[in-house]
């Protein structure tokens, strides 16, 4: 994969990544209740007659066209893949024909990791095999359905390794060990070798393929804020915090960052700069009467036309490799190894297979990601937020390794269990909450514009101006959970005009912060949902509502009310701020369905203390293991706080930096 891509391309792939990463949850191993459970097994494990035998073929989108693969199956087995790649870029999708074919037959499910570079190639392969495995179990699953055999979940934890010590080929040591390169993991690794601890830096895929930084961190306190005359309060922002998970964040915890996240912002943005990167505090329009509080803790690199998230995670850590940090790359964590009750450090497997103790003197810390790309603890877990979601953009690896291995090591995790999901799921206008739903769902990013939505019934339902999953909420009591949002030729001038905050923004923040995503990008995002069949254009309001599958005479009487309310600028029905009201007046119209929204990560995970520990079964500390990033617990809980934009990514980066420190330190 090449390293760097414009920005609408990143958002055309990322549509690609989303829907493959969706159709492997619902569709690996999946068919027939149990068979399904069965055939998609970490283990590979088998039941008696769960396939019928013989050879079946199915196809994928890939990078440049389909993706074919041919399975064969005996009873209990898939005995033989061909994969037929042909299309795919000789140099990448091609080439990574052979390990795919390898990573299936082994672990006997499409739940593979795929191959670092060729992640499109990767995922087309596990949406084919899926469908194989789907007509071989009887389920028959298509791309328009939805998986409702929800596995029971109870065995997710699973058993922990066991690994002889005639398994393990070598041994490296260090002080500091950080497992994960992401938006921790790598200030952690800097921060750790900035400290002169003897670092090494472990993740599970190639670099481009590693989650790097997220592109918008929450701070209080930076130089930025300060100088621009919009520091946020500290005492306010915990508060806000703690109100908005009900309770259950850590009062500490968040405490912490709001006192510590403005120097790691300093300090991010120095990196930043030395690399030609601006990173820089986002200011939105407070004059501006609004039913939801903000507050404008944001600050977002400044891309320009180049985007990845491994550009400010090279910038990192090529920082801290100066300092003497060892990066090494498709190293996979396969258990914690403790000396009595402190962890010591780790064994690993290498991309040939080879098992490698780690020795970490003075500690681990794990930056592994939460667990939203398993399909099992997500059933097990949350089903709720699997009944939410119509794409998964996940991480590759959010698994639940980190967390698994942490329980299996004696700590505990939150009882209470979150995900982050946005409004931004789209489905075809025959399609809803019966279909599509966790399995060809396609990225929808203007969805969080607060135009117009209706539910099947042609009928307004609620105040399209809330927080992201509280869409999501309010859909849920429709029918199917399934709306629609239309709009008019006018909607360019209308989203710069709603005001929107955090990464629905698509144009300049007030201050002359750029947006995470412009409004010409989302223009041609939507030019490819509409040839794709996804968003439905109309000369007429009637035809929109045919064309989306709306009862024409309430449909119409409901764009004839909202435009009444528009012009009148009151929102007499559901209480919307008058700049965020838009006419439906200028021909044409668009429409689309939407159902469910895009899951970006799970927000619970291992239960730690303020110095980054993880706490056991007695709330105790687990000496030398610390716990970052989206498998920590103790900080969100009911919903995602997404209007304090950056909240998650600025709470990993924070306490990245903190445990790098503390574990350098011994503390």
């Amino acid at each position: 994969m090449e390293k760097m891509m414009d920005r609408r391309q990143f958002l055309k792939r990322g549509t690609l990544l989303g829907m493959g990463a969706a159709a492997l949850g619902a569709l690996s191993g999946c068919g027939a209740p149990a068979s399904s459970q069965a055939a998609g097994s970490e283990a590979g494990s088998s039941v008696a007659g769960i396939y019928t035998p013989g050879t079946y073929t199915a196809s994928a989108q890939g990078m440049n066209g389909d993706v074919t693969a041919t399975v064969t199956f005996d009873e209990t087995h898939i005995t033989e893949v061909v994969l037929d790649v042909s299309g795919e870029t000789e140099s990448i999708g091609q080439a990574a024909k052979d390990k795919l074919i390898e990573q299936i037959m082994t672990a006997q499910t499409s739940q593979i990791d795929g191959v670092t570079g060729a992640s499109v190639t990767s995922k087309a392969v596990q949406n084919a095999v899926a469908d194989c495995i789907s007509q071989a179990s009887g389920g028959a699953i298509t791309p328009a359905q939805q998986d409702t055999s929800a596995p029971s979940g109870q065995d997710w934890r699973g058993q922990e390794p066991e690994i002889a010590e005639s398994e393990i080929t070598e041994t490296r040591e260090c002080e500091v060990l950080v497992v994960g390169a992401g938006s921790s993991g790598s200030f952690a690794a800097a921060s750790a070798v900035e400290m002169g601890a003897k670092t090494i830096l472990i993740e599970k895929f190639g670099h481009d393929m590693a989650s790097g930084i997220r592109d918008t961190l929450a701070a209080c306190g930076s130089s930025e804020q300060k100088a621009d005359g919009d520091d946020v309060d500290p005492v306010e922002a915990v508060q806000y915090l703690c109100d908005w998970s009900h309770g259950y964040t850590k009062r500490s915890l968040a405490k912490l960052w709001a006192e510590k996240s403005g120097e790691t912002i300093d300090w991010f943005a120095q990196r930043l700069a030395e690399g030609g990167m601006e990173f820089r505090h986002e200011i939105d329009d407070a004059s501006l009467p609004s039913n939801y509080k903000v507050l404008d803790v944001g600050h977002s690199t400044q891309y320009k036309e180049e985007y990845t998230e491994q550009l400010t995670m090279d910038i990192l850590l090529d920082y801290a490799q100066g300092l003497g940090l060892e990066v090494q790359y498709e190293i996979t964590m396969v258990k914690l190894e403790k000396e009595g009750e402190r962890v010591c450090g780790l064994i690993a497997k290498d991309a040939e297979g080879n098992y490698i103790r780690y020795k970490a003197s003075k500690g681990v810390i794990l930056a592994c990601g939460g667990y939203s790309g398993n399909e099992e603890m997500m059933q097990a877990l949350q089903p709720h937020s699997v009944e939410q979601t119509c794409i998964n953009y996940s991480k590759p690896g959010s698994k639940g390794d980190g967390i698994k291995a942490c329980l299996w090591a004696g700590a505990i995790m939150d009882t209470t269990h979150t995900a982050m999901i946005f409004d931004r799921g789209a489905i075809k206008p025959d399609q809803h909450g019966e279909y599509g739903k966790a399995s060809n769902g396609q990225m929808f990013w203007m969805g969080s514009q607060p135009f117009l939505k209706v539910n099947l019934k042609g009928e307004r339902f609620m105040n399209e101006y809330q927080p992201y999953d509280m869409i999501l909420h309010a859909a849920s009591s429709q029918p199917y959970h399934t709306y629609c949002t239309v709009w008019d030729s006018n909607y360019v001038a209308n989203c710069e005009k709603f005001e929107t905050h955090g990464c629905s923004r698509l144009f300049e923040h007030k201050n002359g912060t750029a947006p995470v995503f412009t409004m010409d990008m989302v223009i041609g995002m939507n030019a490819d949902l509409e040839a794709n069949g996804y968003i439905v254009k109309a000369d007429t309001i009637e035809e929109l509502a045919e064309k989306l599958g709306l009862p024409a005479e309430t449909f119409c009487a409901t764009v004839e009310r909202y435009n009444q309310l528009a012009e009148k600028g009151v929102d007499e029905d559901f209480g919307k701020e008058s700049y965020r009201l838009s006419t439906l007046s200028a021909a044409p119209f668009y429409g689309v369905r939407q159902c469910g929204g895009y899951l970006i990560c799970t927000m619970d995970g291992i239960q730690i203390d303020e110095n980054m520990h993880a706490l056991n079964t007695d709330y105790q500390p687990i000496a030398g293991l610390y716990v970052i990033g989206d498998m920590s617990g103790n900080y969100f809980s009911q919903s995602y706080p997404c209007l304090l934009a950056g909240a998650a990514a600025g709470r990993s980066a924070t306490f990245g930096r903190l445990a790098g420190q503390n574990a350098a330190q011994g503390i």
